[in-house]
C-alpha cells in the first residue's frame, strides 16, 4: 500500500514539474485564481489535498522566478465563474452543477469554465495596468 502511495505521489510530482516547465516556456505571464484551498477543503475534504494544486503553484512561482515569467495572481474573493463576462453582472444563483449559464441583463450564454478564464485574464489585466476592471470588455483575445 506504501508503495503504492509513493508511486502515485512521485507520478503527479514528476507531472507537476513537467507541466510547471512546459507553461513557463510557453508564457511571459501567467494568470491565475488563488483559490481558497483551506476553504475547499472544508466542503470537500482530503480530495483537494490529493490533486497537489497548492504544490503545483508552488513548483510554477519557483521555475517562473527562475526565469523571468510573471505570475499574477486574482483575488480569492472575485467570483470568476458567476461574472458575466459580457456585462458584468454577477449570477449569486449559479452553482458548481451549473455548466453552462445565461446572463440575466445581456441574455449571453456562457460556458462556466470560458467565462471564468476570460474574466481572470482581464481582471490579470486590469491589476498589472493598477485598475480594477471588474465588467465585460468587448476587446478580449481569447473570447
Amino acid at each position: 500500500m506504501a508503495q503504492t502511495h509513493r508511486k502515485i505521489a512521485n507520478q503527479r510530482e514528476d507531472f507537476h514539474w513537467k507541466l510547471a516547465h512546459q507553461l513557463t516556456h510557453e508564457y511571459d505571464e501567467i494568470r491565475l485564481e488563488d483559490l481558497n484551498l483551506n476553504g475547499m477543503k472544508s466542503l470537500w475534504g482530503r480530495k483537494v489535498s490529493d490533486l497537489g494544486f497548492a504544490d503545483f503553484i508552488a513548483k510554477l512561482k519557483y521555475i517562473a522566478s527562475k526565469i523571468g515569467v510573471k505570475i499574477v495572481l486574482i483575488d480569492k474573493w472575485y467570483p470568476p465563474s458567476k461574472t458575466c463576462s459580457t456585462c458584468g453582472a454577477i449570477n449569486e444563483s449559479l452553482n458548481l452543477r451549473d455548466r453552462t449559464w445565461q446572463g440575466a441583463d445581456c441574455g449571453a450564454v456562457h460556458d462556466r469554465d470560458r467565462n471564468a478564464a476570460i474574466n481572470i485574464y482581464r481582471v490579470g489585466a486590469s491589476t498589472l495596468a493598477g485598475e480594477d476592471v471588474r465588467g465585460g470588455s468587448p476587446s478580449c483575445p481569447c473570447g
